[in-house]
Parts: C-alpha cells; sequence; structure tokens
C-alpha cells in the first residue's frame, strides 16, 4: 500500500516526532509497502536514498526554515496530484496542529484516511482540564485541579494569590495543551512558583496547575479499544519529565506492573472508558498515578503516544505478544476499516 508519513513539525517535540517517524518508517518498510516521508513544517521529503533522513540540524525547531510552512503547505501537498493514490496518513506528528486536530481536520476534510484519533477526539484529548473533567464525570480519581489563562504573556500578582490560596505545596504547573512533560515542573515551594508558571508559558498561555499526588507512576495503552497490559515507569530522577522519557537510562520501566491484579484490570478499564468518552480510535496512552494505598488517579490521555526505542505503547505492546511491525500494520488496518 501507498502511505504518506508525517513527521518533524513546528512543536517543541519535533526531535521525538522524527525519531518517532524514523521507527515507523523502518517497520512500513519491512512490511512491504511504499512510504512518501514529509516534514510538514517545511514541506520537504525526509528520505535520502531510501533512508530516513536524521540529522542534528533536522532536530532544532530553531534551525528549521518555516517558509510556507506548516498548515499550509500540508493543504498544497494533501491536495497535490501527487498524492492522490496516497491510500492512508501515517501521522507520526507529535504536540501542536499535529496532534490538537488541525491535522486531524485537514485530512478528514481531504477525505484521506489516517492513523489515531479524528479531530473530535484530539482535541479533546489535547486539553488536560476537559478530559479531566469528563473522566470525573465518569468517577474516575483525578488530582485536583484549576486551569487558569495568562493574558498576553504577563503573570499578574493576582494569579498567584489566587494559586497560593488553593493550592500548596508540593504540586504541579504545566501546560494545559501541552505534551512529552515540556514546561512541566513541580513547585516544591512558593518562591518556585513564578519560574514555574514562566516555563509553562512558553508552551502555551493556558496553564493547569494540579495536585501533587506522591505514588508509583502508571500508564496503560489502549490499542482499537482494546487495554494493553500496564506499564510502570520509574523515573530515576523523581519526576517524569522531558529527560526522564526520552534519555536512555534516566528511567526504569517494568511491564507488566508489579501491581495487584484487580489494580491493574481497573486502571485498564478506566483507560478504555476515557478512551471511548474521547472518541479515540487507534493507539492512545493512558496515565496514571497509584498512590500507597494503591488507589489510582488518572493524569492525561495522549493520542498519538511516541514510537521512539524508550516508548511505552510499543512496549506494552511487546507484553502483549504484539511486535512493533504488528503494531505499525494494525494501525493501518484500523485507519482503513474507520
Amino acid at each position: 500500500m501507498k502511505i504518506l508519513l508525517l513527521a518533524g513539525g513546528e512543536s517543541s517535540e519535533r526531535e521525538i516526532s522524527l525519531n518517532t517517524g524514523k521507527a515507523i518508517y523502518e517497520a512500513l518498510l519491512r512490511l512491504g509497502h511504499k512510504v512518501i516521508a514529509v516534514d510538514p513544517c517545511t514541506g520537504q521529503n525526509l528520505l535520502e536514498n531510501g533512508k530516513f533522513i536524521l540529522t542534528e540540524h533536522s532536530n532544532n525547531p530553531e534551525n528549521v526554515s518555516l517558509i510556507n510552512s506548516g498548515i499550509y503547505t500540508l493543504t498544497e501537498q494533501n491536495f497535490a496530484n501527487d498524492y492522490n493514490d496516497i491510500e492512508v496518513v501515517f501521522n507520526g506528528l507529535h504536540g501542536g496542529y499535529g496532534e490538537n486536530g488541525r491535522i486531524q481536520c485537514l485530512l478528514e476534510l481531504a477525505g484521506k484516511k489516517q492513523t489515531g484519533s479524528g479531530m473530535t477526539a484530539s482535541v479533546i484529548a489535547m486539553d488536560k482540564s476537559i478530559t479531566k473533567h469528563l473522566a470525573a464525570s465518569e468517577h474516575i480519581s483525578t488530582p485536583r485541579w484549576a486551569m487558569c489563562k495568562v493574558d498576553k504573556g504577563k503573570i499578574e500578582n493576582d494569579l498567584i494569590e489566587n494559586i497560593t490560596a488553593y493550592f500548596k505545596p508540593p504540586f504541579i504547573v504545566k501546560p494545559n495543551d501541552g505534551g512529552s512533560t515540556v514546561g512541566l515542573a513541580k513547585v516544591e515551594n512558593y518562591y518556585q512558583l513564578n519560574d514555574a508558571l514562566e516555563l509553562a508559558l512558553k508552551e502555551s498561555p493556558n496553564i493547569l496547575i494540579e495536585e501533587y499526588i506522591a505514588g508509583r507512576e502508571m500508564t496503560a495503552s489502549v490499542l482499537n479499544g482494546d487495554a494493553l497490559p500496564v506499564v510502570e515507569i520509574k523515573p530515576l530522577g523523581g519526576i517524569y519529565d522531558y529527560e526522564a522519557k526520552y534519555i536512555k537510562g534516566k528511567s526504569e520501566y517494568f511491564v507488566p506492573a508489579d501491581i495487584p491484579s484487580e489494580v491493574s484490570e481497573s486502571i485498564q478499564s478506566n483507560s478504555r472508558t476515557i478512551y471511548n468518552l474521547i472518541g479515540a480510535s487507534g493507539l492512545a496512552r493512558v496515565d496514571f498515578i497509584l498512590d500507597e494505598d494503591n488507589k489510582h488517579h488518572f493524569l492525561e490521555i495522549n493520542t498519538l503516544p511516541g514510537m521512539t526505542s524508550l516508548s511505552l505503547s510499543p512496549m506494552a505492546a511487546k507484553a502483549a505478544g504484539i511486535d512493533f511491525d504488528q503494531l505499525m500494520q494494525k494501525l493501518l488496518e484500523a485507519a482503513l476499516n474507520k
């Protein structure tokens, strides 16, 4: 089958997307598919002599030319004659317009089959506050939270006062519509609050303040409606931030997680519920924190999980007897059957 693979993009998760794209591309070739790999940020082909281009220069969003880039470039590509015979668009983007529903909307309007969730589910999942409201409506526990909008990029004293009135350290500050824990900070004391807000503000004016619950990091992936084995993440630095996610040796992973079967089944059940609530399709990953009483609390859902060598969803799939190539084929088949 002829596939258009999208990777790169202009979000802060560009480097992860390029690594994801490389892994997907190689798997699709092994499966015998014909693949065109394109960076929608620049419109450039990511292939050279049949190999996926992955350079230090291309990984850095600041070094990428954004002339005629982004959503407009992809619009031209999708309606170009060269792409008329594309059977499936494999979305390997992360964050930004690749994950927030804009790409999904464009592909739906163009009548293109695409992997992953559609526009509506993508929009909902990108908004952490909305997904927490939905989880709470189904009586799924989630840490207490508040969402605030910082207008004109300026942190006012009133905002600081409101946060300190309702949250006692430690608590989490993170972008409400970001991914890969970029912009996330744990506030141990009020002196750190302003810096944490500034960090989150670099990613989005919409900032989520969330109660910190000490415990074990758990994640459950859902593939075409079926929950995969639960994975436990043990970040060596204590918090599962960007470095802990993507630098080898910064975290340990255990799959299936060493937790009571009833707890694992409950996490999987809640993951399926949230997946269905937002109308997700294909592969999604649902994150939880497990407290000292073995009670799990929903954090967020990711509709475009990473596919790098350290990514959690492929790890869970492997534990279920699904190797990486099989996982890619299942995602393609799900896209065709939408």
